[in-house]
């Protein structure tokens, strides 16, 4: 599993103005974390776990830090869902978690488990963006690292899935930087043939607004990316992707 079904866990934004809401927009990681698990609410509870990811993915070389920081996390999902069961988020959120730990541990049978939750949630609620963009990052994700065939014989994962769905997306959301980023990386990933495509989703990219930390820093792997593909080198760019990437970093 790579890196679009797991950096989609920090894309919602959430109602409640509070010290870990905060840090998470500012980007303050570790604070979000600790204070999401005083606060103690359900929202807190993801800002927590979704702080702990970014960490993982994104400031952790070390596989086995990385490996106790998403076990922190999926316990604050599932303490959010012990208060709030049916809420959409933190069944996403704790799908993503199984999702790292698929890839961590290159799990198949995780890997499924993860997809049937997402496919869940999008099924259960047909408009929500995050939850199409997780089955179809997870759909591209899987291919990418499988390849076409494997990933259908093993994972029953198919690149059609990854375009259609993010198709839906950008219908429900057109103007969040970071699905564009997330959908241009794994475009390079499957295929340095896609350079052109991932440069159309790019085009523009610095003028669209974002929530949080997150979304400015999506949007700024958006843009550097976007340089390197103006350049013409399709094989930079899909290296480009690849490191940028969560997890990309790892030793």
């Amino acid at each position: 599993m790579r890196h679009i079904v797991i950096a989609l866990v920090l894309l919602v934004g959430a109602p409640a103005h509070a010290a870990a809401e905060d840090a998470f927009r500012a980007g303050r990681w570790a604070e979000a974390a600790r204070e999401g698990r005083a606060e103690a609410t359900a929202q807190s509870l993801i800002y927590a776990g979704r702080a702990n990811l970014w960490i993982a993915g994104y400031e952790t070389r070390d596989k086995a830090r990385a490996e106790a920081l998403v076990a922190a996390a999926e316990k604050d999902f599932d303490a959010a869902l012990a208060k709030t069961p049916n809420d959409p988020e933190a069944q996403v959120q704790k799908a993503v978690a199984i999702g790292y730990r698929a890839k961590l541990a290159q799990s198949p049978g995780l890997a499924k488990d993860c997809r049937d939750r997402f496919i869940a949630v999008r099924d259960a609620h047909p408009d929500n963006a995050l939850a199409w963009s997780a089955v179809a990052g997870w759909h591209g994700g899987s291919v990418a690292s499988l390849g076409g065939f494997m990933a259908g014989m093993v994972l029953g994962a198919k690149a059609s899935e990854f375009e259609k769905g993010f198709q839906r997306v950008f219908a429900l959301a057109p103007r969040n930087p970071a699905y564009r980023t997330l959908y241009a990386i794994t475009l390079l990933d499957l295929t340095t043939k896609n350079a052109d495509k991932a440069a159309a989703a790019l085009k523009d990219i610095d003028s669209l607004p974002a929530a949080d930390a997150f979304e400015r820093a999506l949007r700024k792997q958006g843009a550097e990316l976007a340089r390197t593909l103006a350049r013409g080198d399709a094989k930079a760019a899909q290296a480009q992707a690849r490191k940028l990437s969560a997890f990309g970093n790892l030793a």
